[in-house]
């Protein structure tokens, strides 16, 4: 039996239930009573279940909005927000500048593909092979870590050639490091290289990020590792309502396309305590936030998007920012918490009635063009994803 590489958690559900490979997937037509996966769904969730550790769910169930939700669910008040291998409009996805720039705007999570190396490190890479975004060619599980890191994750379109390359294939640990920086977790979409996802799921634990964190993947090892660890289900369109709720009582995010999504599928899984993210990227870049609207008017708690500054604005989930000066000729600016910078800005220099314009590129700095402007005025704007700020230029020691 294949499913699409976006059911991996469907796929590994099945498989914990030892389903003959004979199963027909789909089952246009059929009523919900007489599918065959009911059953075999229930029996592998009941073999998740006991090694799970989660809250004490406190909702108290409605079948009845399970079919027709009426008026839909309002999602959570702080929206939860998962950045697509980083803010990989920003910097070379899924390398460590991605994730940096994501965590700058607030995210609550980044999304990461998780590779395995042959000598059992765990890197960010979404293809199964390095020949798409790097200067090398074949599978990932077959290079060691070394070899791997010693490639250039830079070498594509609209990249190469930029501020950006040379860029190294991230490791796990420096994302769980700057995540832990940043206060936030990450969404872990385990790929076909992983063969070890206990160590994968004690390696999260060591950061203390398993609360924070999600795991894409169905596999018991990553709770008897970790039984506090959350999966996250792909919902389908096939599912009823009565079989979401069951699935939340072990998946506690469900993602997914959003046009896989209703009212009544999310208010299934709120009755089991789970939240629901969905992807905002499905319909093209300029959608993402209309996509993010409608999921949210539909009682969803979050999306997953390419574009983390547009939805922390869509969101009205600014961020503090803070202007500081690094060196003798950079002004930079930086989320006011964790210090981590916006590129794409445009801070404004005033002195003597005079003033200048600058961008902001690599890490959120600027060079300031001369020393005439030491001891100017340096002021953000702000916009709908950062607040404003103001500061003075002056040069640090370092």
């Amino acid at each position: 039996m294949t499913f699409p590489p976006a059911r991996r958690a469907v796929r590994s559900l099945i498989a914990a239930a030892a389903v003959t490979a004979g199963l027909v997937a789909g089952t246009a037509g059929a009523h919900a009573d007489d599918d065959p996966r009911i059953e075999q769904y229930r029996q592998a969730l009941a073999a998740l279940k006991p090694l799970t550790q989660q809250p004490v769910c406190d909702e108290k169930p409605e079948p009845a909005r399970w079919e027709n939700a009426g008026t839909p669910d309002q999602g959570s008040a702080d929206v939860l927000i998962s950045a697509h291998r980083g803010a990989n409009t920003l910097a070379p996805e899924n390398t460590l500048k991605s994730y940096e720039y994501a965590f700058a705007y607030g995210v609550d999570l980044v999304e990461v593909d998780v590779q395995q190396t042959r000598d059992g490190r765990f890197v960010a890479l979404h293809d199964s092979t390095v020949d798409r975004t790097t200067n090398g060619t074949g599978n990932i599980k077959d290079l060691t870590f070394d070899e791997a890191r010693a490639l250039n994750a830079a070498d594509y379109e609209p990249w190469k050639g930029s501020a950006y390359d040379p860029a190294q294939i991230a490791s796990l640990e420096e994302i769980l490091a700057v995540a832990k920086r940043a206060g936030g977790g990450i969404e872990l979409d385990i790929k076909g290289s992983v063969t070890e996802e206990g160590k994968l799921a004690e390696l999260v634990g060591k950061y203390g990020l398993i609360e924070e964190s999600i795991f894409n993947s169905a596999d018991s090892r990553i709770l008897v590792a970790e039984p506090g660890a959350r999966l996250i289900y792909n919902r389908d369109t096939w599912e009823p309502g009565f079989l979401l709720y069951e699935v939340g009582q072990v998946f506690k995010v469900f993602g997914s396309r959003l046009d896989e999504y209703t009212p009544e599928s999310v208010a299934a899984a709120h009755d089991s305590c789970a939240v629901v993210m969905p992807h905002a990227y499905d319909a093209g870049a300029d959608q993402e936030v209309a996509q993010f609207q409608h999921a949210r008017s539909i009682g969803a708690d979050g999306v997953q998007t390419n574009q983390p500054a547009l939805i922390v604005a869509a969101a009205g989930e600014a961020v503090d920012s803070k202007l500081v000066v690094r060196g003798k000729n950079a002004v930079c600016l930086v989320n006011a918490g964790n210090g981590l910078g916006f590129p794409g800005k445009t801070v404004r220099l005033a002195k003597d009635q005079k003033s200048i314009d600058l961008a902001t590129g690599y890490d959120g700095c600027a060079t300031v063009p001369g020393v005439n402007w030491r001891g100017a005025s340096v002021s953000f704007a702000g916009d709908g994803a950062v607040h404003a700020s103001r500061g003075r230029l002056v040069p640090s020691n370092g």
